[in-house]
């Protein structure tokens, strides 16, 4: 199993950056690999001191569920499952709208996530990011 490289990651913040501008948002964006490690993380002036820590948290849930993005997941398994899995995590996963799987040949390599915005918002911008990789 491969998993996404700086260079990938540095790239998906940056388009992902682009479409938040392009909409008139500020926002957080983050990468994590196929480990759930953190890759690349930007956050833009005016975003919330939080937005960063729920991000990776978005991406975090689209590794762990092999590529289902946040929100389908939340509403996939129940809030039991939920909590436990977040606790596996130490509390590091958020279950809501706003990260993609981010794809090689079709393999997911990471996920990207964004935050500070409307949750649909969020996703085409974390989308944007993915995008450029996958």
């Amino acid at each position: 199993m491969s998993s996404i490289t700086l260079e990938e990651a540095d790239r998906a913040v940056e388009a992902s950056l682009a479409k938040a501008r392009e909409l008139g948002m500020s926002m957080a964006v983050a990468v994590v690999d196929t480990e759930t490690s953190l890759v690349a993380l930007s956050r833009m002036d005016g975003t919330n001191a939080f937005t960063p820590d729920v991000v990776r948290g978005k991406a975090v849930a689209v590794v762990i569920t092999r590529g289902a993005a946040s929100g389908v997941s939340a509403a996939r398994f129940p809030a039991e499952l939920r909590d436990a899995v977040s606790g596996f995590y130490g509390g590091r996963v958020t279950w809501v709208q706003g990260g993609v799987a981010i794809k090689r040949n079709g393999e997911v390599i990471g996920a990207v996530a964004a935050g500070g915005g409307p949750p649909e918002q969020d996703e085409l911008v974390a989308q944007a990011g993915a995008d450029v990789i996958s």
